[in-house]
């Protein structure tokens, strides 16, 4: 790496880096200042027009690591290069010695300490121990690097550390030993990196790190590992070499801490706003969702945004095998399959395996308002379904890559449901990762709802409400909806209010985007004010529609007087009235 590019970066603790110093410090002597400082979610890049012309620095671990992307004449290609404060082979005999040190003194569990500033104290505070008990000379620069080492690869992930907190990056890959990782970035796609493992036993430790931190187990008997870090991404690694013959490998796909909201969607063009106007009513009105399409496509994204519409006095459920689902919701249960232990039985289960169907038929004894399923794949299918015609709401996701392919993996094996059954499903989203229109641009591909099905031909009848054009990437109306209408008259309302409510959230859905409201909970709290109060939302709008002028709030009444109390014509002051509340009195 050029040494003027280095220089270049912004910060004093990295300058230290590149300036040698010959001052010793002793250790009663106070550490140098160490702090960390992530990265943003989202950093505005070029786009990559010319290649060639490629050189964009950003930074990951402020001041330490920094994420240099630029064209390599000698690969013929963009690599992803991670700048990391280079140790000498004296300073990593010290480093490992320092952590073999802190193994001994270490009692807490560090990667379940959330607070940052009280870690890297907790960590300075051993560092400082093991310096004075080794007797340990170091100069201000290699303490402070060693620093940073010890926090990446105690509380951290080593060497991938710095990709985990790059927002850009949505998948981590490696192949085996002494092959570059790759990441697929959100702007300049699948890019090779110059991290990779060197030994064999260093990967094998680092595959058993990662499954400890998803809470599984890992061996030479058990080599497979699919499991869900504590920041929500999904890990998918193996141990033994019988089973992946170039080495230990592992899959990372990353998931942020905030789920996207409705207006990140719309900026990200996944979406448009009376797409979401329209989603909004569906949830609203207890309509049952399918999100479908091919692997990474956004599914499980847009069905975490589409959460964000469910009304906040309603109970959720959530059913997954893997933890994705970040549903801003007080009363929501969550639930997670979870794998067996022991010699699989006869039926194939093992002891203790709690299954997605296991868990949905479960979640329907709970009384739940919605039901949320991460994916649907197999036998669980048809207990949802099930749900569905009785009447509950669900929302899931589904690997097809249209229509036709969705009906077909639906009624053949190993799912087999009954054709008359998808008229229970009202709406299906259908994803595409569309490539043409840059490296990772997710876009819904057509909106289609289930107008019915014919008992005797089972044949299903749909509709296609919204659809996206790819020359102008741009989303179009199709047809009106045919759900919407007899959503609305279920309710009580009319086809014509209905139309007319959707209008309004998608200037509500506009107006957030306008003001700079993006943060999930901010919105998911102005969507549920808009359930509770829409004349305050209205207001802070600066606008008061003629719908929302007459809108009245219907306050619930409490009975209090007994029918001892009646019958003998009297009748006490309650606590609430005491209080200021009105009660209405039984005639």
């Amino acid at each position: 790496m050029d040494l003027g590019k280095i220089k270049s970066l912004k910060g004093a603790l990295f300058r230290k880096f590149t300036q040698p110093t010959a001052k010793k410090v002793t250790a009663e002597e106070i550490l140098p200042g160490f702090a960390i400082k992530k990265s943003e979610r989202f950093i505005d890049l070029p786009d990559a027009e010319d290649v060639m012309k490629l050189n964009v620095i950003y930074p990951l671990i402020e001041p330490f690591a920094y994420a240099n992307i630029k064209w390599s004449p000698e690969n013929k290609g963009i690599i992803y290069y991670v700048i990391e404060p280079k140790i000498s082979e004296e300073e990593k005999k010290l480093l490992d010695k320092i952590s073999e040190g802190i193994i001994e003194l270490v009692d807490v569990e560090l990667a379940k300490v959330t607070d940052t500033g009280k870690l890297v104290e907790y960590l300075q505070n051993n560092v400082k121990k093991v310096v004075k008990e080794f007797g340990l000379s170091l100069t201000p620069n290699e303490r402070i690097k060693i620093m940073y080492y010890i926090y990446r690869n105690f509380v951290g992930f080593n060497e991938i550390e710095a990709f985990l907190q790059d927002p850009n990056i949505e998948d981590i890959s490696c192949d085996g030993t002494n092959t570059p990782i790759y990441v697929i970035h959100r702007k300049y796609g699948s890019i090779k990196t110059n991290v990779y493992f060197k030994d064999l036993e260093g990967l094998r430790e680092f595959i058993i790190k990662l499954a400890e931190r998803c809470g599984r187990y890992v061996s030479y008997a058990e080599p497979i590992l699919a499991g869900t870090m504590p920041d929500g991404s999904r890990v998918s690694a193996t141990l033994a070499g019988d089973v992946a013959t170039k080495g230990p490998t592992f899959t990372i796909r990353k998931f942020g801490e905030k789920p996207f909201s409705p207006v990140e969607q719309v900026e990200l063009n996944t979406v448009s706003s009376e797409m979401l106007a329209y989603y909004w009513y569906l949830v609203e009105h207890g309509a049952s969702i399918l999100l479908v399409g091919g692997v990474a496509t956004g599914k499980t994204s847009l069905l975490n945004t589409i959460c964000m519409f469910i009304p906040p006095e309603a109970k959720v459920v959530s059913i997954e095998d893997t933890r994705e689902l970040r549903i801003p919701h007080e009363h929501w249960i969550p639930g997670l399959a979870r794998v067996g232990f022991g010699i699989p039985m006869p039926t194939g289960e093992k002891y203790g395996e709690v299954t997605l169907f296991d868990l949905l038929k479960e979640s329907f004894r709970q009384n739940p308002d919605y039901v949320v399923v991460g994916e649907v794949r197999g036998a669980e299918a048809y207990v949802m379904f099930q749900g569905m015609s009785s009447g509950h709401s669900c929302i899931s996701t589904f690997h097809a890559g249209s229509m036709d392919t969705l009906i077909k993996r639906l009624i053949t094996p190993p799912i087999e449901l009954s054709p008359t059954l998808l008229e229970s499903l009202n709406c299906v989203v259908i994803m595409v990762h569309a490539r043409e229109r840059g490296k990772s641009a997710r876009r819904i591909k057509e909106v289609v709802e289930i107008e019915s099905v014919d008992p005797k031909t089972e044949e299903v009848k749909t509709n296609v409400v919204f659809k996206w054009d790819p020359a102008t990437d741009m989303f179009h109306k199709v047809n009106e909806s045919i759900i919407v209408p007899r959503l609305a008259a279920a309710k009580g309302g009319t086809a014509k209010d209905a139309f007319e409510e959707i209008e309004r959230r998608k200037k509500i859905l506009e107006w957030f985007g306008q003001k700079g409201i993006k943060d999930f909970i901010e919105v998911t709290n102005t969507i549920n004010l808009y359930y509770k109060d829409p004349k305050k939302l209205y207001e802070m709008m600066g606008q008061m529609p003629v719908a929302a002028q007459t809108a009245k709030l219907v306050v619930p009444v409490l009975p209090v007087q007994t029918t001892a109390a009646k019958s003998a014509g009297q009748r006490k002051t309650s606590i609430l009235e005491l209080l200021g509340f009105k009660i209405l009195k039984e005639k």
